[in-house]
């Protein structure tokens, strides 16, 4: 799943005057000198295969992510404070997807996504409306159709999320519907520090477009699913976390159960610049 690092290719919090939205009280909330800065990430499966991530930064703002297993980069660029671009390259130094941002009043609006994983070029724009400083509507990718033959898509079409956030500024509920189906999910955090709290905009910048919970300013510890409609089920997250002296995890354990897949379980283990 290598969730830390594949987010710069998932298919925000947001910079509101409110002190729990704002940059400068999520991103560095710190009494220490230098903050604590996740260093390399890795994940290890449930049938024991093991991803590594490296991350690399300019004070608190991270320019690239390094993926050990594939010999992928990712490449952040910013503006001031927020990150507006992600490109992802392989080993042989090609771009395979791209990720443009764009922000108003310190708010996460647009995500313009360039994919180059097949052949022929997919290209979408995500917007975000924020119908309050806690609700928010994401107009998400939902489908789309790929000719093989010629490398053209086409049919593009798009879907509403409806989403709250939490006092914290971290998800709690997202609501959707896709084919008859209406998808509903709450999410419960522990109120520690999230292993990329310090990094600049970037839970801004992917919270909501990953929107597995994964990614906030908080960890989470549980995320309760059920769709019903034309097809029936849950899904489930549940994660224990082994915290540090200064609230960050240095390991997490997660567990995901879902109606269709049963359990699988994934460990998470996090190294940090101190």
């Amino acid at each position: 799943m290598k969730k830390l690092i594949i987010s710069s290719l998932a298919i925000a919090v947001m910079a509101s005057c409110s002190s729990s939205n704002d940059d400068s009280t999520n991103d560095n909330n710190n009494s220490t000198p230098t903050p604590y800065l996740l260093k390399t990430f890795t994940e290890i499966t449930q049938d024991g295969d093991s991803f590594t991530t490296q991350y690399k930064y300019n004070g608190t703002k991270i320019t690239e992510a390094f993926d050990v297993a594939d010999n992928e980069k990712t490449v952040y660029t910013y503006d001031g404070d927020n990150i507006i671009k992600t490109e992802v390259y392989t080993k042989t130094g090609a771009l395979k997807f791209m990720r443009e941002f764009s922000y108003s009043n310190g708010k996460l609006v647009s995500e313009k996504v360039t994919d180059k994983h097949q052949p022929g070029t997919l290209v979408y724009t995500e917007t975000f409306q924020y119908l309050s400083d806690s609700h928010i509507k994401h107009n998400a990718l939902q489908t789309y159709t790929y000719n093989s033959t010629t490398g053209a898509y086409s049919d593009i079409k798009f879907q509403d999320k409806d989403i709250y956030l939490d006092a914290s500024g971290n998800l709690l509920s997202m609501t959707y519907s896709n084919n008859g189906t209406t998808y509903s999910t709450t999410f419960s955090y522990d109120g520690n520090n999230h292993p990329m709290k310090n990094v600049k905009g970037y839970i801004k910048m992917d919270m909501l477009s990953l929107a597995d919970g994964e990614i906030g300013y908080s960890n989470l510890v549980k995320a309760d699913g059920n769709y019903a409609g034309s097809v029936n089920g849950t899904t489930k997250t549940s994660a224990v976390h082994t915290l540090n002296a200064a609230n960050y995890p240095t390991k997490s354990v997660m567990t995901y159960t879902s109606t269709a897949f049963g359990t699988n379980k994934h460990t998470y283990l996090y190294e940090y610049n101190k």
